[in-house]
């Protein structure tokens, strides 16, 4: 048997397929790793699982295999490594998992996917994981044994593989160029995050959830003179704080039963960026000792006495307002002004309702790619109803409420409002009730949703008054007939008023009669389409 796990790992995609990780030789290499191995098909059903990771995850082979996944690992279907792999196709390296056996046993876990590859489709993904307490007992113990059944070459690469693999630069997936957007306040926020790329100022950026926080971290990185060195993102929210300690500053043997010598990721993000994710779930115990680090750029491994030198830039994220966080006592006020020399505010999506289209198009080109699909389009009325909902989950809600449509239109390639989901449906009607004709008025005056809350947004371009000016004959078109209100047909003419009177007046140039709706001109667009507004010159 002459494969090992670092020739498997640095394949080419096309030469990684299921029959050969199926293989008799390689489910030999596979059941004597210090790797936990699974292998699913393109379904999400187990194929393969080998030893360490059945007595890892409290599993028994015959009860799993031939099974789904997702009904072993209880956790949103998203949050899957190994079913992002399948749909993207792409590998996902070095993401550290936190997650609870059916046992109650607390796994932390170094965990790597890489998509099985047969001709142009991706037919199954292969999971690598290494448990950092599990594996390095078993690994004392079968070399103290001299049990293994691989040789002594094929054991030393095994050995220095979780070191070599934390080590290695991450591929980063993110660049300024994936941030999608023509808002004004976005855009500002891109410029400001290009100017913070080019100095070594640690940088503090707060948004909601689903905003994008993570990209815009690996976007600085990137582009920074630290792109070559490596990117270690750290969730502080999804792991427990004893084990944050360990993970952030490495562990010293003896420290306590089972420990190794063990670099944290401090260490591992030598010469590079350290992104701390949602730092407001920290304990301010750790965070005292995370200061430390910062201020005297050395750190100590738990258990040990020697002073280890780092060289760390860091980027921290937070998901509330900062005033907030340090008011709450959520933040230490002392770290918080270390970390946030340069402050970086994403605005959330109900306040660019404009990138919209932008971001539904960008999503749906993504997924095709994968996936055998032919060109799908999104009928106005989900634009409309898109444009109102105020989308408390941002980016990410509008990404698996699009995503959530496509198992449903079967022969059609117009996403309609039918296709969307009930629970985002409920969520509509009850997030936007009576307000949505206050919203959209709102939407069309000013070139976003009304603000929920108070994020300061710059001040829009102030109307010109010949715009705003309607006459009761021209307000009144809807009801003329009828006799009767009907407010969608109402508002609907009153948009259309507002953007052929914004046209006329800027000689048809649809940027400058953008820039008197605060519309981008993407979004202006979009809507002299849907409202089929005769626009004799651009």
């Amino acid at each position: 048997m002459d494969a090992s796990i670092p020739e498997v790992l640095t394949m080419k995609s096309k030469d990684l397929n299921m029959e050969t990780v199926l293989s008799p030789a390689y489910c030999q290499l596979w059941d004597n790793s210090f790797l936990g191995v699974l292998i699913i098909d393109r379904e999400g059903i187990i194929r393969y699982m080998n030893r360490l990771l059945l007595l890892t995850d409290d599993l028994q082979d015959e009860e799993i295999l031939g099974k789904k996944m997702v009904d072993f690992y209880p956790l949103e279907r998203d949050c899957h490594m190994s079913i992002q792999t399948a749909k993207t196709g792409k590998p996902i390296i070095n993401k550290t998992i936190v997650y609870y056996t059916r046992k109650r046993k607390l796994v932390n876990s170094l965990s790597s996917t890489f998509p099985l590859i047969s001709g142009e489709t991706v037919e199954g993904v292969i999971h690598f994981s290494l448990n950092l307490q599990t594996s390095q007992q078993l690994l004392e113990t079968h070399a103290s044994q001299d049990a293994l059944l691989l040789g002594s070459e094929i054991k030393s690469q095994l050995i220095q593989l979780p070191k070599a693999e934390l080590k290695a630069q991450r591929s980063e997936t993110y660049t300024f160029a994936s941030l999608i957007g023509e808002e004004t306040q976005f855009k500002n926020a891109i410029a400001y995050a290009k100017s913070a790329s080019r100095t070594d100022f640690s940088v503090f950026i707060w948004a909601e959830s689903g905003c994008g926080k993570e990209l815009f971290a690996q976007a600085i990185h990137a582009d920074s003179a630290r792109s070559g060195k490596p990117f270690v993102p750290i969730n502080c929210a999804a792991i427990p704080d004893n084990l944050l300690e360990t993970t952030l500053f490495g562990t010293a043997k003896g420290a306590f039963t089972g420990a190794m010598e063990k670099p944290g990721l401090l260490e591992e993000a030598q010469g590079g960026t350290l992104l701390l994710d949602e730092l407001n779930s920290m304990s301010l115990e750790l965070q005292a000792k995370l200061l430390r680090a910062i201020q005297e750029k050395k750190i100590r491994r738990v258990g040990a006495l020697k002073e280890i030198p780092v060289d760390v830039n860091f980027i921290a994220t937070c998901n509330i307002p900062p005033s907030q966080a340090l008011e709450e006592n959520k933040i230490r006020t002392d770290l918080f002004y270390r970390l946030a020399v340069v402050v970086l505010e994403i605005p959330p999506l109900r306040n660019r309702t404009s990138d919209i289209p932008l971001l539904c198009d960008h999503f749906l080109k993504k997924w095709r790619n994968p996936l055998p699909l032919s060109p799908i389009s999104i009928s106005d009325a989900v634009y409309d109803i898109f444009t109102a909902y105020p989308w408390p989950g941002n980016v990410r809600e509008l990404e698996h409420t699009l995503q959530s449509t496509l198992p449903l239109l079967h022969d059609t390639h117009l996403i309609l409002p039918e296709h969307l989901s009930n629970y985002f449906m409920s969520n509509y009607r009850r997030l936007t009730d009576q307000d949505e004709h206050r919203h959209v008025l709102s939407h069309i005056s000013s070139g976003r949703s009304s603000q929920i809350d108070q994020i300061p947004t710059p001040k829009p371009t102030p109307i010109p008054r010949d715009l705003t000016v309607f006459s009761e004959h021209e307000l009144s078109l809807s009801s003329k007939k009828t006799g009767k209100i009907c407010l969608n047909s109402t508002l609907k003419n009153i948009e259309t008023l507002y953007i052929e009177r914004a046209l006329k007046k800027a000689g048809y140039n649809i940027s400058k009669a953008g820039r008197f709706l605060n519309l981008s001109p993407q979004a202006l667009r979009y809507k002299v389409k849907r409202l089929e507004i005769h626009v004799p010159v651009e």
